[in-house]
């Protein structure tokens, strides 16, 4: 294959959280795609590795290297950096860059209507910081794009004269989900356990996906269904409570391992774009529980490959996820549907295939 363009990838942590894994899937596959591909962050997590601040992110770089932004702990500084001429490309993978700080709105109308002072989510500045933000945004003149049809909606909206594409996440998809009891061999779990999981980038420290609130849940799930047996991942700790344990981030096979063991990936998320934790359990046939919020109803399809219930119907998602836990039979249908229509829509290939379509492309040259 004749090599593309060379693209620049930069994230703000280097591989923790949906942007950073999006990217390194990115950079793995691209180059087999012929777009050679490099990488870089301003948060290093791993000994050895160099961090490069946001502003410093499209420095020497040649002229032809298009720069694709992920992620970044100052998007103002990033973008005011970089020349109006520069091929560039950005994933939305929240509203961060169409708010005044807020990585999702919620039920607030300023990320259309514009923000307003004093903002009622506490973000000081908020107005000027989105206006700051649009308006650098309107003078680079990105490729936009957008893992949700949710998010697109939003940025178009926003930035109209912006051209947005929508391109899902995807997920390394394995030929077979793998054997729930040989998983559970593995990790010591009893084969009769009904194994439910929660996970978050922060554990029960992720505001966003009601992390605080997993403890009550669960209480609430085991109360109904005895033999569950409860993980919550993603914090920094390790411990347990009663039948509930604790796990800090996990690698990515002790991750997959866990859900392939899984009966229920529980995710009570009060606003999400197209989370990666979600395609990561279909892809090791384990269904997914959560509030029909962002980009959830294009992931999950409610009854088919997992459930959906209104946002903030706890106790709908509690009745819902219980019957799922106490019905093995159920749970195996659930998970086969997600693992089979998964694999024709989110696997990583897929996605990689559709950004190199795009960033190769006329529309994202200068």
């Amino acid at each position: 294959m004749t090599p593309g363009r060379a693209i620049r990838q930069h994230t703000a942590l280097q591989r923790r959280g949906g942007a950073a894994g999006v990217a390194l899937l990115l950079h793995e596959r691209l180059p087999g795609l012929g777009l050679p591909s490099s990488l870089s962050f301003e948060t290093a997590e791993e000994p050895g590795a160099e961090a490069t601040p946001g502003p410093l992110a499209g420095r020497n770089l040649s002229p032809e290297t298009l720069l694709l932004l992920h992620s970044s702990l100052d998007w103002p500084a990033l973008l005011a950096a970089l020349p109006g001429d520069r091929p560039l490309a950005l994933t939305l993978h929240d509203a961060g860059l169409l708010t005044g700080g807020c990585a999702y709105p919620l039920d607030c109308p300023g990320v259309v209507e514009g923000c307003t002072e004093p903002c009622p989510r506490g973000f000081a500045g908020a107005r000027e910081r989105r206006e700051v933000q649009l308006g650098l945004l309107r003078r680079l003149k990105p490729s936009l794009i957008a893992p949700s049809a949710w998010l697109a909606g939003l940025a178009r909206a926003a930035l109209p004269e912006l051209r947005t594409h929508v391109i899902p996440n995807g997920v390394p998809w394995p030929s077979d989900p793998g054997s729930k009891r040989e998983a559970r061999r593995a990790l010591g779990i009893a084969p009769q356990a009904r194994v439910v999981v929660f996970a978050a980038h922060g554990g029960t420290g992720a505001a966003y996906k009601s992390g605080p609130r997993w403890p009550e849940y669960w209480r609430e799930l085991k109360r109904r269904v005895p033999s569950a047996l409860g993980f919550a991942v993603g914090g920094t700790e390790t411990r347990r409570e009663g039948d509930l344990a604790f796990w800090p981030y996990l690698d990515r096979p002790r991750m997959d391992l866990l859900l392939t063991a899984a009966d229920l990936l529980f995710y009570p998320t009060l606003a999400d774009n197209h989370p990666l934790i979600v395609l990561e359990a279909m892809s090791r046939a384990t269904p997914c529980a959560a509030f029909a919020v962002g980009g959830l109803p294009e992931q999950v399809r409610d009854g088919e490959t997992g459930l959906l219930v209104p946002p903030g119907d706890d106790e709908a998602m509690l009745e819902r996820a219980a019957g799922v836990l106490a019905h093995p039979s159920r749970a195996r249908d659930l998970g086969l549907a997600a693992f089979i229509q998964g694999a024709r829509r989110f696997d990583a290939g897929r996605m990689a295939r559709d950004y190199a379509r795009l960033l190769d492309s006329p529309a994202t040259a200068r």
